[in-house]
């Protein structure tokens, strides 16, 4: 025998030496992860069919009747449902005019003219906020519709009533 053929057979060796620990490493990991599947779907499953207390039911009777107060409370605030429904404001605002645009595109983008304790009419928007602690909630076509401390209250845009004046008697030929 050489030095070189022995040489090849230990290289061989340790080839295979390495590929059988990878193999074995990888098989411990696989066995551990299996069982470690196993016992949690024990737990599960013994944590599904656990028989239920009587406080537990006591409890569900109790949110039970909270559930069914839900619709008499006001999570989100009260909603009318139209808004012309509001009371109209006090404040010391006149609504001088309103843009009022609906695009496909941009969606509703409404502006108002508010003048505030007679002084100019400034240009506003949903959210905006104005003195007295006042923010523009809503922008109608009639009215622009605000949230003064919580309350929904209405600015309503004044019209003038049309009046139509006789024409003249314009003399026949």
């Amino acid at each position: 025998m050489n030095v070189s053929n022995m040489m090849i057979s230990i290289n061989i060796n340790h080839t295979q030496r390495y590929v059988l620990g990878a193999f074995a490493v990888l098989a411990a990991l696989v066995c551990c992860t299996f069982g470690y599947s196993l016992w949690q779907w024990r737990n599960d499953w013994i944590l599904a069919h656990k028989e239920q207390t009587s406080a537990a039911i006591v409890k569900s009777d109790q949110t039970a009747v909270m559930i069914a107060a839900i619709p008499d409370e006001h999570l989100f605030g009260k909603a009318f449902t139209r808004l012309g429904e509001a009371p109209v404001t006090n404040l010391q605002l006149r609504v001088t005019g309103i843009v009022k645009v609906e695009s496909e595109v941009y969606g509703s983008y409404s502006k108002a003219y508010i003048s505030i304790s007679g002084q100019p009419g400034k240009i506003y928007q949903v959210g905006d906020s104005l003195p007295y602690g006042v923010t523009v909630y809503a922008i109608t076509p009639d009215a622009v519709i605000l949230e003064n401390d919580g309350r929904i209250e209405k600015l309503p845009l004044p019209r003038e009533p049309l009046q139509f004046k006789p024409k003249p008697n314009e003399e026949r030929m």
